[in-house]
C-alpha cells in the first residue's frame, strides 16, 4: 500500500503536469510512500531472517536428539544380545527415570529451581554412567564368550556381575531420589531435603564411577587414574 501510494503520486506529478505547491505535496506525498515501503521490505526482510535462523537451529536440535535416541535404541537392542535380561531392563528403566527427571521443574514447580537444576544435572551424570557402565557388560560378556574354559571365563563374568549389580542399585536410588523429591509439598523444609537427595546422587556417581574403574584397572593392568573416559550418549 506504501509503495502504490507513492507510485501514484509521482504518476500524477507527470500525468497531471502538476506545478508549484501542488507538485512539493505530489513529491513528499511519493517519497513518503516510497520510504514507508522500502522499510517495510526491509524489516520483514530482517524478521524473516531472523525466524529461518531460528528454524535452522530448532531442526539442527531435533536431528540431534533424534540421532541420540537412535543411537541409545541401538544400543538398547544390543543389549539384548548377553541373555541377561536386567541389563535390558535396566536401561529401560535408566531411560524412564531420565525423561521423568527432566520433567522434573513441571512436576515440582514451587521448589527452589536452582537446586532442582543440580538434580538434574546430577541424575543426567548418573544416567551417562550407567550406560557406559552397561556398554562395558556387553564387553565383558563378549570376551567371556570367546574364552573356552570356564577357569578363564570365571573372573571376568564376576567383574561383569559388579557392573550389573551396581547399575541395578543405582537404577533404584535414581528412582527413590525421584519419589522423594516428587514427595515435596513444603517449600520450607524443601531446600534442606533437596540438598540431602544432591549429596545422596553425588555419593551413587563416585561410588559407580569407582566400580567401572576398578573393572578397566583389573582387565587392563592400568591405574584407576589412568582409565579411559566416558563417552557420553
Amino acid at each position: 500500500m506504501p509503495f502504490m501510494a507513492g507510485s501514484a503520486a509521482f504518476a500524477s506529478l507527470f500525468a497531471l503536469g502538476l506545478k508549484g505547491s501542488a507538485a512539493v505535496g505530489a513529491v513528499l506525498v511519493g517519497l513518503v510512500g516510497m520510504t514507508a515501503a522500502a522499510g517495510t521490505f526491509l524489516t520483514k526482510f530482517i524478521l524473516g531472517k531472523d525466524n529461518r535462523v531460528k528454524q535452522l537451529i530448532e531442526e539442527s536440535r531435533n536431528k540431534a536428539k533424534f540421532d541420540k535416541k537412535k543411537a541409545l535404541d541401538h544400543f538398547h537392542h544390543r543389549l539384548g544380545m548377553d541373555g541377561d535380561e536386567r541389563t535390558e531392563i535396566a536401561m529401560q528403566d535408566l531411560r524412564s527415570l531420565r525423561q521423568a527427571f527432566q520433567q522434573l521443574d513441571k512436576i515440582a514447580p514451587d521448589l527452589n529451581r536452582a537446586m532442582i537444576e543440580d538434580i538434574q544435572q546430577r541424575s543426567e551424570e548418573l544416567f551417562q554412567q550407567c550406560v557406559s557402565s552397561l556398554e562395558k557388560t556387553l564387553q565383558l560378556w563378549k570376551t567371556a564368550e570367546s574364552l573356552v574354559s570356564k577357569t578363564a571365563r570365571k573372573p571376568i563374568l564376576e567383574q561383569r556381575e559388579k557392573l550389573v549389580a551396581e547399575v541395578v542399585q543405582t537404577v533404584e536410588h535414581m528412582s527413590q531420589t525421584l519419589a522423594s523429591v516428587q514427595g515435596i509439598t513444603s517449600r520450607s523444609d524443601g531446600d534442606i531435603r533437596l540438598q540431602r537427595l544432591r549429596s545422596e546422587l553425588d555419593q551413587s556417581l563416585e561410588v559407580a564411577k569407582k566400580v567401572e574403574q576398578r573393572v578397566d584397572s583389573l582387565l587392563s593392568g592400568v591405574p584407576i587414574q589412568n582409565s579411559q573416559q566416558i563417552n557420553k550418549i
